[in-house]
Formats: structure tokens, sequence, C-alpha cells
């Protein structure tokens, strides 16, 4: 797929829906300066290209998950497809990415407390075969968070 190129209005539409993501095209339009039509179609181009997807987000902190920490994973030889698999549908991993480096996998996790994040090291994470290793850093405090 080729890369697309964004103007200026494109990205101030990007960033009101950043913002909030339902807000009306109307009140996008006034706010632009721009047609509530030329609004709907730059929105509806940037999704059907996969450009802007627009999702409900949720607040860890007050659904109660307020612990976070990034994991690097060492993975043996060639497991890192079957670990990935085992990784995927554990409702405390809420990122896997392949990494080049130290790590092969780096992964983000969000737990409820810091038990539920050591059984997940300890028991969980160590039980996946493959999984040679793994390096832990909690999130003390999150400054900056963007979608």
């Amino acid at each position: 797929m080729a890369e697309e190129k964004l103007d200026s209005l494109d990205e101030q539409l990007i960033a009101y829906l950043q913002s909030d993501g339902r807000t009306p095209y109307t009140t996008l339009a006034a706010e632009l300066g721009v047609a509530e039509a030329t609004v709907r179609k730059r929105v509806n181009r940037l999704i059907d290209n996969e450009i802007l997807r627009i999702v409900g987000v949720t607040s860890r902190e007050r659904l109660g998950l307020r612990t976070q920490a990034i994991v690097g994973v060492k993975v043996d030889g060639d497991s890192v497809d079957r670990v990935i698999e085992e990784l995927q549908p554990l409702d405390v991993v809420r990122y896997i990415g392949v990494a080049a480096g130290e790590f092969d996998l780096i992964l983000e996790l969000v737990a409820r407390s810091n038990e539920e994040l050591f059984t997940f090291l300890t028991r969980t994470l160590r039980d996946i075969p493959g999984v040679v290793a793994s390096q832990t850093s909690l999130i003390m405090k999150v400054c900056k968070k963007t979608y």
C-alpha cells in the first residue's frame, strides 16, 4: 500500500477526533471553516484508507488497572510466533511488539495489582514454551499518553 500524504485539513481533523471522536461533523466544519460535506468526505477517506480509526478508549485507572509494566522477553530460537500465540489472548497483555536488539518481544502489561503482575511474570510468562528470559520495568507514573 502506498504511503498517503496528509494536508493541513486532514491533520486538523485527526487532531480534533483524537481529542473527541464523537465531535459532530457540523462542529468540525464550523471550527475549520469548511463545508460539512468536506469534513464527511475527508473523514470517510481517512477511515477507508486505514489512516484513522475511531474507537472507544477506556480509562485504565478508573477500571482498577493501576499496575503497568514494560517487559522485554527473550525467546528461544524460532519460537517467537508460538510465544506470541500464547500471549495474544491474555487480558494483562495490551501490546506485543517484535523487536530487534536485546529482546525478541516487547510487551506492555496492565494489571489490577502488583500481585497480579507478579503472578503473570512468575507463572504465566515463565511457563510459556520458548520463553528464555524477561526483564520488567514497572511504570511508576505516566507523563504522556497519545492515541
